[in-house]
């Protein structure tokens, strides 16, 4: 178990005793999530608990979760803090999947984690082999001195709101749908990795992601976004797909032209936000027409935030 003090994620030893704890997967932190954190906010504030705080997996087992992963650990420490919770505790699946439900509660949320109430949703399962339902998480809890809040499900433009729903969105290029079920942009954060360098030859330099096994891929297409380098936030134009034009290769990354920046990031994590999916990945005929198109990319980029800040 790792936990963390939010907002700085500096790890300590312990989450203060009698917390109110939010319980979930939170893949993607969409606003359903979010729903929860605040719920565990108002009950410190209402009902004099600790803190507030998250409690989530580190990794996932496959094939028990086979859904492709929208947010990783670091992202989701990242927005933990963003939405204003206390803690987040993370946990490793293989090390809870095994106890029943009985356990999970009394030895493990009660005396390990000493909570002073958990937090879930309609749908939160848990236990061995996900015997367990949100009404029996309730009952162990109260039977074991806590309480538990069960939250109903958001419902947004007639449709619930879910991470299922997320990776819907994501997989289809929909950046727009996906903005409005989380409550902020789909983001990826990968260490940068050296290409052919060819941007550069043409006067349009690129970084190079690598999507990592098992995380969610957008649909193959040239996005509008923006690039958070050394504290500072660039628009730039990324391309999801296999770089048609150029290579052979058939593996998925990510390439994003960041504008108006020049510097090399080999090795760096860089946040890459996805807002506005352009068009779709083509192979051109040459590289003086790609880099023609990639020039309107560009312009088309700064059109869609000028407009979309009014600027």
């Amino acid at each position: 178990m790792i936990i963390y003090k939010l907002p700085e994620c500096t790890p300590v030893p312990c989450l203060p005793k009698g917390a109110a704890v939010a319980l979930g997967n939170f893949d993607g932190v969409h606003r359903g999530h979010q729903r929860l954190f605040d719920t565990a906010r108002k009950l410190c504030e209402e009902r004099g608990f600790s803190c507030s705080a998250a409690w989530t997996f580190t990794t996932l087992a496959k094939p028990v979760f086979s859904a492709p992963c929208i947010t990783d650990m670091e992202a989701k420490l990242s927005l933990f803090a963003a939405y204003g919770l206390d803690y987040a505790v993370f946990e490793e699946f293989e090390r809870v999947k095994d106890l029943s439900s009985r356990e999970f509660v009394s030895d493990y949320l009660t005396k390990k984690l000493a909570i002073g109430c958990a937090v879930c949703g309609f749908n939160f399962r848990f236990g061995k082999g996900g015997m367990g339902d949100a009404a029996l998480l309730r009952e162990l809890l109260e039977s074991n001195g806590s309480s538990c809040r069960v939250l109903s499900a958001v419902i947004r433009r007639n449709r619930i709101i879910s991470s299922s729903a997320v990776r819907e969105a994501i997989i289809e290029g929909d950046m727009d749908g996906a903005y409005d079920l989380l409550g902020h942009a789909f983001s990826i954060s990968f260490p940068v990795v050296r290409g052919n360098q060819l941007g550069r030859t043409i006067g349009i330099p690129t970084i190079n992601q690598a999507f990592p096994e098992g995380h969610i891929i957008p649909k193959k297409g040239i996005y509008a976004c923006t690039c958070y380098v050394g504290g500072e936030i660039f628009l730039g134009v990324a391309n999801v797909g296999t770089r048609p034009t150029v290579s052979d290769s058939e593996r998925i990354n990510c390439e994003t032209h960041i504008i108006n920046y020049n510097g090399l990031l080999y090795g760096k994590e860089i946040k890459v936000e996805f807002y506005k999916r352009l068009r779709d990945e083509i192979r051109f005929s040459s590289l003086e027409a790609l880099k023609a198109q990639i020039s309107e990319d560009i312009q088309n980029t700064l059109d869609f935030f000028c407009t979309m800040y009014g600027g």
